[in-house]
């Protein structure tokens, strides 16, 4: 009998671990990920696809294409400073959708710690894809802690 109730315990942690994945370039998800973050994207920005994670706590993953004039902005209107490092190895970030960084002419990274309006304290990630001269791919994450 012990060793039944230990099985069966092992299953529910297991079911409990699994995380809750959601992925769409759905409207309704697309804000939910900016309002988490703290984040406004342009109205010309192209989703290319949104993730949601839940386990304890909330990751968020969005991938956007847009022109560099509207990335200068989102960076400003999201309240987004840090520096950003260049030629960042692609092996150190993990995308959800678009062109493989392997093959971009010019990477950069920046993360800084924020805290939403609601009081949610994040790890704000975002990899710039310097694809051509008119066009970012971005890859914004959030991840809560």
């Amino acid at each position: 009998m012990v060793s039944l109730a230990g099985a069966g315990c092992d299953s529910v942690i297991d079911r409990a671990a699994a995380p809750e994945v959601e992925a769409s370039s759905s409207p309704e998800l697309v804000r939910e990920a900016v309002e988490y973050g703290g984040w406004v994207l342009p109205a010309d920005a192209k989703v290319l696809l949104v993730r949601k994670e839940i386990v304890r706590d909330r990751k968020y993953q969005i991938a956007a294409e847009m022109s560099p004039t509207d990335l200068s902005s989102i960076l400003a209107q999201s309240r987004f400073t840090p520096p950003f490092a260049r030629d960042i190895p692609p092996y150190l970030t993990t995308t959800i959708a678009g062109p493989d960084l392997a093959t971009s002419p010019s990477v950069r990274r920046a993360q800084e710690w924020f805290t939403s309006p609601a009081g949610k304290v994040m790890l704000r990630d975002v990899v710039v894809d310097e694809r051509d001269e008119n066009t970012r791919i971005v890859h914004i994450e959030f991840r809560g802690v």
